[in-house]
């Protein structure tokens, strides 16, 4: 089959955007023509692949020799991280001049000539590669290529991108070609030969006196380690081939003990009296070879041109080194298999040699090995069997553990510890809490830093300065670094305890929630709320539950232990609900029989209706929420919820100071809307707000029906408005909210925190009902009738407000 083969090859690579900045609408044209010239001659199938491929490669070096003598090759910052080259032509392809000339023929006398790029110099080695993907794309049959090249190249169904990236070692240009089913990319990458080096302001790149392996190793640091090589029968393998060895420092290796058992058949953590039977036993380490050859790694390996989690594989039976790159205050931290490097990239004759800070053992098993391996953690391996963790821990991947030893469960209340033994409390969530999905390592603790687990909660890291020792989350860290072919084990004294791992009422102990505590401990109801599952409770603070109304509820029921039994009920409710289920009016079926709990969202700043602010539960404000426990969740409150005992007109029928707002809403429409499902809010003007009227308004407003009906719907919400829905504004932020006659009115709260909707000002808030709310007012809000030409129209009374509805 012929080939198709686009004619911007691999030399063209090398133009700078900034030839592209230049183009003159007379140059673009050019370019279009050039575009037009090319599909001719793809399709015209005149070349084969081959002839094609090199043609267009010799055309392409032609061009770009010439617009290097014309332009000084202009090329963008070298501080500039990717480049886009513009697509490049043949200067012999029936040109007159062309858009380069045309451009810059008039001009070609004022233009300074920039200095040439270091990767255009002398003794820089070009590594070139071809990807076909031609045959696997056909593999797939996702489309016809036809349609797909059609798709990606638009007319002519053709497609080229080219970009370029550099690095402090490195140009890399990249093309991707796409026409009629051709699908490749070529990858130019451009660096100085082994014995050169970059030098800032130099073309090119400049020799350096390069010693031998040892040699080098020597120079930087690692005396030592090259007596090791030596002694280990290692000296001629640092000579048949290219090599990257780590090297430990001298100081590292003189640390370094020979008391190691065979390659990672160690336990992590020895107790220093064990540590002393092993001496004196005179028990037999790693051979030193293996661990030397885990030093060393074949090819040639620049540091700057590694990635984060990437790992290598050494001599010794391909024993892993794990990269890790960390970005930590004043320095770009860089770490192999949890050793510091402390220098790197110094090159050699056949190799480059890196220095680490201390020796590095050879790594062969995953975690899960390691784990299994060591007596000490047999109750973490039980636990982690109870779930799927213990298969993650084989699996390849970048993970840390923080792994309790048998002692620190041991530590653990015998309760808690016989729960997690049996699987009940929450193993899994225990075990993610010790889990995390990258590689931590203990050279990236400097003071203190914060990183998720893998239950989603935040672990903190720190570094004492006085003695250095570790910690995670206030648990010390014994025993660090242990590296696995999948990630890292740090060993703890103790069980990083989540509070999704406690029972709900060790949630309400560990946030000072103690008072709601032992309600439910005075009630009976502790043991039954910790073995719920998928529960939800709203749980006032110490605060709330100490103020005046609260306290004097409590006094009332505690003479009853069932009445104290159902309030408490009330505040729970199933199954668990978290913040992100929340929507505004939604009603949760409580524990307490026929009773719901409302939430309502709130969005308290002006101009931001959408921003919600503001979370409440039966007009309770969230203040904590999403607190995790083992089979439920629990948010703080900041009052007493007291269950509803009636609709809004049963509860103004029930009260003695609604004495006259009774009288007035007896035998209208509004006992129908104030028994209706709601939800509203009804600002309930108190006996002492009518009697502030004159009394003959009083009288209009009880012998007129109608009219009174209009003056009671301005107080009446057809929404849930509770008092911690409403913000702290000022003039000119305020809000407004649509009353039951279709009028708004303002609503804010003053500098003193008192709630003013409309005229009135809310003296008793939130008082609960089954189909809303009500608010005790201090005023009645009269509108204006043109009917009545009484005292209703006089303005002298300053507890009467007068809107001019018209109505």
């Amino acid at each position: 089959m012929t080939a198709l083969y686009s004619l911007t090859s691999l030399g063209a690579f090398q133009m700078g955007v900034e030839t592209l900045s230049h183009v003159t609408r007379q140059g673009e044209n050019e370019l279009i023509r050039w575009s037009f010239l090319k599909q001719r001659m793809f399709l015209s199938g005149r070349y084969r692949f081959k002839q094609l491929e090199d043609a267009a490669k010799e055309e392409a070096q032609k061009f770009e020799d010439s617009v290097t003598s014309k332009i000084g090759n202009r090329k963008k910052d070298e501080s500039s991280s990717t480049d886009i080259l513009e697509p490049m032509g043949s200067s012999n392809l029936g040109f007159s001049g062309g858009f380069l000339s045309n451009m810059f023929g008039s001009m070609g006398a004022g233009l300074a000539v920039t200095r040439q790029p270091w990767w255009k110099g002398p003794n820089v080695c070009v590594e070139r590669e071809e990807i076909d993907e031609s045959q696997h794309h056909n593999r797939t049959g996702e489309t016809s290529n036809t349609d797909s090249d059609e798709e990606e190249g638009g007319v002519f169904g053709s497609f080229q991108f080219s970009s370029c990236q550099q690095t402090d070692i490195k140009y890399t240009c990249t093309t991707k070609i796409r026409n009629h089913g051709i699908r490749k990319t070529f990858i130019v990458k451009y660096q100085c030969c082994h014995g050169f080096k970059r030098v800032e302001g130099k073309p090119g790149c400049t020799e350096v006196h390069l010693k031998s392996l040892l040699e080098t190793a020597a120079d930087v640091g690692g005396k030592d380690f090259v007596q090791l090589v030596r002694t280990s029968g290692l000296e001629e393998k640092t000579t048949a081939s290219n090599l990257t060895l780590f090297v430990p420092s001298d100081d590292a290796v003189r640390d370094f003990t020979d008391n190691l058992q065979e390659a990672n058949q160690v336990e992590f953590y020895v107790p220093p009296a064990s540590a002393r039977r092993r001496r004196e036993a005179g028990m037999e380490g790693t051979s030193m070879r293996d661990i030397v050859l885990g030093h060393m790694v074949p090819g040639l390996y620049d540091m700057s041109e590694l990635v984060n989690e990437q790992v290598l594989y050494s001599d010794n039976a391909n024993s892993s080194v794990r990269v890790n790159l960390y970005a930590v205050p004043g320095e770009r931290l860089m770490t192999a298999n949890c050793a510091r490097l402390t220098s790197i990239n110094n090159y050699a004759e056949n190799g480059v040699v890196h220095v680490v800070d201390r020796m590095i053992r050879p790594v062969t098993k995953t975690l899960a090995e390691l784990l299994a391996q060591d007596s000490q953690f047999s109750i973490l391996r039980s636990l982690l069997s109870k779930t799927d963790l213990l298969q993650t821990l084989k699996e390849p991947g970048h993970l840390t553990i923080f792994a309790p030893t048998d002692s620190a469960f041991e530590k653990l209340d015998p309760t808690v510890q016989s729960r997690l033994l049996q699987g009940e409390a929450c193993v899994g969530n225990v075990l993610r809490h010790h889990l995390v999905k990258h590689s931590v390592c203990s050279a990236a603790i400097s003071s203190r830093l914060m990183t998720i687990n893998m239950d989603g909660d935040t672990l903190t890291l720190e570094r004492r300065p006085d003695d250095g020792k570790l910690f995670v989350s206030g648990v010390q860290i014994v025993a660090k670094d242990v590296v696995g072919t999948n990630g890292i084990i740090h060993v703890i004294d103790d069980i990083i305890m989540p509070d999704s791992a406690r029972p709900v009422t060790g949630v309400l102990s560990s946030h000072n929630l103690t008072t709601f505590l032992a309600l439910l401990r005075e009630a009976g109801l502790a043991e039954s709320l910790d073995s719920m599952k998928n529960v939800t409770l709203f749980a006032p603070t110490d605060e709330a539950l100490a103020r005046p109304e609260s306290a004097a509820e409590l006094e009332k029921l505690r003479a009853d232990k069932d009445k104290l039994r159902d309030l408490l009920l009330y505040h729970t409710t199933g199954p668990e609900v978290q913040s992100c289920d929340f929507s505004n009016d939604k009603e949760l079926k409580s524990s307490l029989a026929d009773k719901s709990i409302r939430i309502n969202l709130y969005a308290t700043l002006p101009f931001f209706t959408g921003a919600i602010t503001r979370a409440t539960a039966q007009c309770a404000r969230l203040i904590n929420f999403d607190n995790r426990a083992c089979g439920g969740v629990v948010h703080e409150i900041d009052k007493l919820l007291v269950p509803p005992t009636g609709s809004i007109l049963q509860l103004i029928e029930k009260e003695d100071n609604y004495t006259l707002l009774r009288k007035i809403i007896e035998g209208t429409e509004l006992e129908e809307d104030l028994s209706g499902e709601g939800p509203f809010t009804f600002l309930a003007p108190t006996d002492v707000a009518f009697n502030k009227l004159d009394e003959e308004d009083l009288k209009i407003l009880t012998e007129d029906k109608r009219f009174a009906v209009k003056v009671l719907r301005q107080h009446i919400l057809p929404e849930a408005l509770c008092c911690a829905g409403v913000g702290a504004t000022s003039w000119p932020f305020t809000n407004r909210v649509e009353t039951l006659s279709g009028k708004s009115v303002a609503v804010r709260r003053d500098h003193e925190g008192r709630v003013h909707i409309g005229s009135t000002t809310v003296h008793d808030c939130d008082i609960p009902a089954t189909n809303g709310i009500i608010h005790s007012v201090n005023r009645v809000m009269v509108p204006y009738d043109n009917k009545h030409n009484g005292s209703l129209q006089k303005f002298g009374n300053p507890n009467v407000e007068v809107f001019l509805y018209g109505v």
